[in-house]
């Protein structure tokens, strides 16, 4: 995010592409955020030169999907629904496409896709990557169902058996070792309690949020 606050942002190759996709509403949020608006206004202005008769044109369509519907002759759709009301849950759909391609999205998306097969390529060719593994906090939710999707496609047999049998204990040990150090932060703040914890209790909240958010949370 902190590059594309910069001249990055104007770089010919992601202006192309940014001029397609434009960027997601938390991304818009976060780059509006920095100091280069001069640059974002001109990568927003000419994605929207590039995209607005493509809304315009959807925007109309919807009035005429509206007027459609309301016809005296509108025809009933299979599911009961009419000729117009389909058309403008078509149109909803390629609106809600619009607004949320992103370019950042996208480039994490394949960032993610290289870290996940580099992981599975480790821990199959590299003798020492296993133990780092099991030594490890594991993954978030999302992450861990990216890594399950990705050892389904390149693991085979045993050696998905075997990724099963050491990453699912990870994830169970990680999981119940935060209920337990969640549990033990409600009881830093009960005002009877005058102990300021340990670290791993007093950062319990932001790792549990983390696990199962994907976000990195900041904790006091």
């Amino acid at each position: 995010m902190q590059s594309f606050r910069g001249n990055r942002v104007m770089e010919p190759s992601v202006r192309q592409k940014t001029n397609e996709t434009g960027f997601c509403p938390e991304h818009y949020r976060g780059l509006y955020a920095g100091e280069g608006k001069l640059g974002l206004a001109l990568v927003v202005h000419t994605h929207l030169q590039e995209k607005l008769p493509e809304i315009r044109a959807a925007l109309e369509a919807a009035v005429d999907g509206a007027a459609a519907g309301h016809g005296a002759g509108a025809r009933r759709g299979r599911k009961g629904g009419s000729e117009g009301a389909q058309r403008l849950d078509a149109i909803a759909a390629q609106l809600s496409s619009l607004r949320d391609r992103c370019f950042i999205c996208d480039m994490l998306e394949a960032d993610l896709e290289r870290y996940a097969f580099t992981i599975l390529y480790l821990w199959q060719k590299d003798p020492e990557f296993p133990p780092v593994l099991r030594a490890s906090r594991g993954f978030c939710l999302s992450h861990f169902l990216l890594m399950l999707g990705r050892a389904r496609e390149i693991l085979r047999g045993e050696s998905l058996a075997r990724w099963l049998g050491e990453v699912v204990p990870l994830m169970s040990g990680s999981l119940e070792k935060l209920e337990k150090d969640l549990f033990a932060f409600t009881q830093l703040h009960q005002g009877t309690n005058r102990s300021l914890g340990t670290e791993e209790e007093r950062s319990a909240l932001a790792r549990t949020l983390q696990k199962l958010s994907g976000r990195l949370m900041s904790h006091d």
